[in-house]
């Protein structure tokens, strides 16, 4: 009796357990925390996914991948690690700057760490996704299988030619034709009011499109559109991996090795003193040059000296006394004359 009942308690525990299963991401989708909570990523297509518990509209997925070891952060609720600083983080197949991006990490977003390889390390994060995105990644998956057993098998057979058409039932399709650019992806044109551009749907602001800008469509997901713009921008705007400095640079460092350092790039939190305008005692500023004068980063007592551009001048005005702010800047000098402190070429700032 002892066994039968034994049984029957084995089967209905293995019958409440959800089945996983292993699915390729068709869409870019973004991930939450927990069902109807903030985003904690941006999944890209083609990412593998492994599916848990669902709850109608939404279902638990884990994924992992790597990412840059110098970026991680303190652990957080039940995480072991998180996403450090206030930029997002993203997530490769391969322990290398070339590897495809997997996923966009949002900032504080938590994570189980796996292994370590050089300066990356393996992370792994389960959270929950939109049903209907699993459900079209599936049959999109079915839809290739099916293709690919159509295919004519003997070695003399001609394979039709390759469509560029996207199928009207297919994830990442308009919701109504649009024109074919250079390229042959759907494109189109921005509204005449223009439009802001976000790293996530619903998420961080990262810039403006003019009205009338041509863009290419790249996907689409319950209401937002991911495009790609072509422009000029100045080669000296430009941050680069080999440009930018590790996170940990002091301004110590930069006094200490002020020629190596120079023409990196660092991305800062400081405490602004005042918008100041050059005199002839800063030899390395340019004759009435605006600048703000700053302390940091962190919690250092550093003077540094923040070169500002016009673009961003009226911004560096708006700033109160004594405000925290995140810049992103490049080394003109790492030891001025003669003070000794660091001057910065502001390439962007934003209060904290």
């Amino acid at each position: 009796m002892r066994l039968a009942i034994s049984a029957l308690v084995l089967s209905l525990v293995a019958s409440a357990a959800p089945m996983r299963a292993q699915v390729t991401l068709a869409l870019a989708t973004d991930v939450r925390g927990r069902p109807g909570g903030s985003v904690v990523a941006l999944l890209s297509p083609g990412i593998k996914l492994t599916t848990g518990a669902a709850t109608g509209t939404e279902t638990l997925v884990t994924f992992d991948g790597w990412v840059d070891a110098s970026r991680l952060g303190a652990k957080r609720d039940s995480f072991p690690a998180s996403v450090s600083g206030r930029l997002t983080l993203r997530l490769r197949a391969q322990p290398s700057s070339k590897g495809a991006v997997m996923a966009v990490l949002q900032p504080g977003t938590g994570l189980h760490t796996v292994s370590r390889d050089g300066a990356w390390t393996r992370v792994r994060r389960s959270a929950w996704i939109a049903t209907a995105a699993v459900q079209k990644s599936v049959a999109a998956s079915s839809a290739r299988g099916a293709t690919k057993a159509a295919a004519p098998s003997s070695a003399g057979a001609t394979a039709p030619a390759a469509s560029s058409a996207v199928p009207p039932d297919a994830p990442d399709a308009p919701d109504a034709p649009a024109k074919a650019g250079a390229s042959g992806k759907p494109s189109g044109t921005i509204s005449s009011t223009g439009t802001r551009f976000r790293d996530l749907p619903v998420g961080r602001v990262l810039g403006g499109i003019a009205g009338g800008s041509s863009v290419a469509v790249i996907a689409r997901q319950f209401g937002w559109v991911r495009v790609r713009v072509d422009g000029w921008i100045p080669e000296k705007d430009l941050v680069t991996g080999e440009s930018a400095a590790p996170p940990s640079v002091t301004a110590a460092d930069l006094r200490a090795d002020p020629q190596a350092m120079k023409g990196r790039v660092v991305q800062w939190e400081v405490e602004v003193m005042s918008l100041q305008i050059a005199d002839p005692l800063r030899v390395e500023l340019l004759r009435d040059e605006p600048y703000l004068l700053a302390r940091g980063p962190g919690q250092e007592n550093a003077i540094l000296y923040l070169a500002v551009p016009g673009a961003l001048l009226a911004e560096a005005r708006a700033m109160p006394p004594l405000a925290k702010v995140s810049i992103t800047a490049r080394v003109r000098s790492g030891r001025s004359e003669p003070s000794g402190s660091p001057i910065l070429d502001l390439l962007s700032i934003a209060k904290r």
